[in-house]
């Protein structure tokens, strides 16, 4: 009897440990089955056949290796009907891969509305700063009264100054270099050596956090590798216009890479000062050095550091009474636009095992900043001649000065893991800003006044990817903030008698708690097509305005939400790439700058403060194609369209007096932005390129309803290559 039932028992029990095991194999780009992988468990193996396939006869929870030749090797537990995706190994191709993100991906699997300019595109539109690109880029806009531009606005949302009085050092557009946050500091764009330029838009607060409500705008240079190599650029132009570039990669030793920058810019400005007699009042002297090493102590850790100082002596020189277009000012106070920053950026990957990812960036950045300007424009003898005033019989001159010093240090340290499709991560921030602001201040009723802002953040986030089947993804991550901030603000002011008093100190405290998330679903029918869906929730921190006549209400502000739903279409062949999104955005205690001038003949008398809106919308679209139209030919296009709205709201004029805002298109967003560009070179080395770019017209201000001209601008290159000169 035990006899002839020992086989059965036999079969029951091998049954139970082991089971056939079913699955299929998948590239996680393209989402397409790969034939030939090797999947193993211990002793026993398999490979896929052309459709992806596999059976293994292990238990369920046995540990999987698989593994295929240009992939990355994958581990994971072992389950009946499983679908394992396959990383490719990132290579150097001709493949875009975005780098901002919390891992690397190509431009084609993202599920955002993306503009990636690489180191060619930049060198074809010698552009020399970011300032010049930001005309290729759909619905991205920058204000002007800056020597280079410091704050930007994608979708009609960013901010257009931060002059004494608006407020913290809070920005809608964040700005990244080399891991380095710099929001505000756009200054510092200078492109040479810059490896590739990233623009997203929309909410990206899940990952950037409250400094990327509206978009991010990241610059990464030249990585150090392990060949000798060295680069030097001259450029020589009007205006005194002369550049000079040079970097040096060298290998230090095995796995231990250095490259070194340097740069200095100058040109003289393109004004002329008829009060005092020269050409360079609106100068520009800009110099940089970036030091980056390279080191991998083990095959499965890497280490990149890098250093940057840049120092922009920039004049400020840009306006005149009479708005002339022949590039006259009648300034007889020298204006400043300068800023030095010096800043350094650690990144850390360690690979723990197969399938555990452990990455942390450590950054520092110190700016100091003067903005200085000559408030009146002009001397007495302008305004003595052109509007008969007379300061001795007036008993006091025309004459406004504004200046504001301001230093800010910035401590950011990020820690996050990734296993498999899952990410999470912490995040710290620590930023101090301290200003000194001196002159004819707010119409004289303030002489000096000084501030500083303590601002800490700690945030929580997580990201998850999953396979709904072979063509359809699912996307989702979440992030959590907590700030506090404190403020400490002093003014001094003139009395009736002309004596300086001290005005009442501000003391103020703020902490908000925010939640920002993004869902997307990606469709890919074939290896070129990928179609997105997402929604996603982006924030910006509330804050106090320091300006110290302002009303108590008026002071604080709250935090701004905006609700995004987007839908888009990306296309890569061999002959053009394309992508295509249409948006709309809603905004919630939108905040808004505004400004209001007390005396109407006294043009530094105005007062900067930010204020809640209430709500507004937006919605537009964007597109981007390039394509090879013949051998040697490439044709370039891009085109935004946008459509905002501010609700009204009101804010005080004075004491005694109440403005209205808003019911009106947001300010600094034109309804059209676009450029189209042909680029041609020769098998002997002459290359051209023509762009002709266009921006519509659009309000200055979300308080007044002054509007700039539309305007076309054409560039045109022409150059030719000498083996390893150009």
């Amino acid at each position: 009897m035990n006899f002839k039932t020992s086989p059965f028992f036999l079969f029951i029990f091998s049954a139970i440990l082991s089971a056939q095991i079913s699955g299929i194999v998948i590239d996680s780009a393209t989402l397409k089955p790969l034939e030939g992988v090797n999947v193993t468990a211990a002793q026993v193996g398999s490979s896929t056949d052309k459709n992806g396939k596999f059976q293994l006869d292990v238990k369920a929870g046995a540990m999987l290796r698989i593994s295929h030749v240009g992939y990355k090797l994958t581990t994971m537990p072992a389950e009946d009907n499983m679908i394992i995706e396959m990383t490719l190994k990132v290579l150097q191709s001709a493949e875009i891969i975005v780098r901002a993100g919390l891992s690397d991906e190509s431009l084609q699997r993202t599920a955002s509305s993306l503009t990636v300019l690489t180191k060619q595109d930049i060198a074809r539109s010698s552009s020399d700063h970011f300032q010049v690109l930001t005309d290729q880029i759909p619905n991205l806009n920058w204000a002007g009264g800056t020597s280079r531009p410091r704050y930007f606005q994608i979708r009609g949302v960013g901010e257009r100054s931060h002059y004494f009085g608006e407020g913290p050092p809070n920005f809608s557009v964040g700005f990244v270099l080399d891991d380095m946050d710099l929001s505000g500091l756009g200054m510092v764009g200078l492109l040479y050596d810059i490896d590739q330029v990233e623009v997203f838009k929309g909410p990206q607060s899940t990952i950037y956090g409250p400094n990327a409500m509206a978009g991010l705008i990241s610059l990464r240079s030249v990585n150090p590798t392990d060949e000798f190599n060295a680069t030097s650029s001259v450029s020589l132009g009007s205006d005194h216009h002369h550049r000079i570039g040079s970097s040096l990669n060298v290998p230090l030793a095995k796995n231990i890479n250095f490259r070194i920058t340097g740069l200095k810019n100058y040109t003289d400005g393109f004004r002329k000062n008829i009060s005092q007699g020269v050409t360079n009042s609106n100068r520009r002297d800009e110099r940089l050095f970036r030091a980056k090493l390279g080191l991998q102590p083990a095959q499965n850790l890497s280490v990149l550091g890098t250093v940057l100082m840049a120092e922009l002596k920039n004049g400020y020189d840009a306006w005149a009474p009479d708005n002339n277009v022949d590039l006259r000012t009648y300034s007889n106070d020298d204006g400043e636009d300068s800023q030095l920053t010096f800043g350094y950026s650690l990144r850390t990957n360690y690979e723990a095992s197969d399938n555990l990812n452990f990455t942390s960036i450590t950054s520092f950045s110190e700016t100091d900043m003067v903005h200085a300007y000559d408030g009146d424009w002009a001397d007495s003898a302008y305004w003595h001649h052109h509007h008969g005033f007379n300061p001795v019989n007036e008993g006091w001159a025309y004459e406004f000065f504004d200046k504001n010093e301001r230093n800010r240090a910035s401590f950011t340290e990020e820690f996050r893991f990734n296993t498999g499709s899952t990410t999470a991560g912490f995040y710290y921030k620590h930023l101090h800003e301290q200003d000194n602001a001196a002159g004819y201040l707010f119409g004289g009723s303030v002489t000096d006044a000084n501030s500083s802002y303590d601002f800490v953040a700690l945030a929580g986030y997580a990201a998850l990817s999953q396979t709904v089947s072979p063509k359809l993804k699912l996307k989702a991550n979440i992030r959590y903030e907590f700030n506090e901030m404190t403020y400490e603000g002093n003014s001094y002011g003139l009395n009736a008698n002309w004596e300086k008093v001290i005005l009442p100190s501000i003391s103020f405290e703020a902490d908000h708690a925010m939640i920002g998330y993004k869902g997307a679903l990606q469709y890919a029918p074939d290896n070129f097509t990928n179609y997105f869906l997402s929604i996603s929730r982006g924030y910006k921190s509330g804050g106090v305005n320091q300006q110290p006549y302002l009303a108590d209400l008026n002071r604080p502000f709250e935090p701004e939400f905006i609700q995004n739903y987007e839908v888009g279409l990306k296309r890569a062949t061999n002959i053009y790439r394309t992508q295509l999104s249409a948006f709309f955005s809603k905004r919630k205690d939108q905040q808004v700058s505004i400004s209001s001038q007390q005396d109407k003949e006294n043009p530094n008398s105005f007062l900067f403060y930010t204020a809640n809106a209430g709500s507004g919308w937006i919605r537009g679209m964007e597109w981007e194609h390039s394509r090879t139209i013949a051998h040697r030919t490439q044709l370039y296009t891009a085109l935004g369209y946008l459509d905002t709205w501010v609700d009204e709201f009101s804010y005080q004029l004075d004491t005694a007096t109440a403005g209205l805002g808003g019911n009106r298109e947001a300010a600094m967003s034109p309804k059209v932005t676009g450029s189209v560009g042909l680029s041609y070179h020769t098998a002997f080395g002459i290359f051209t390129s023509v762009q002709l770019t266009h921006k519509g017209k659009y309000y200055f201000s979300d308080s007044h309803d002054q509007t700039s001209e539309p305007y076309s601008l054409v560039n045109l290159t022409v150059g030719k290559s000498f083996r390893n000169a150009t």
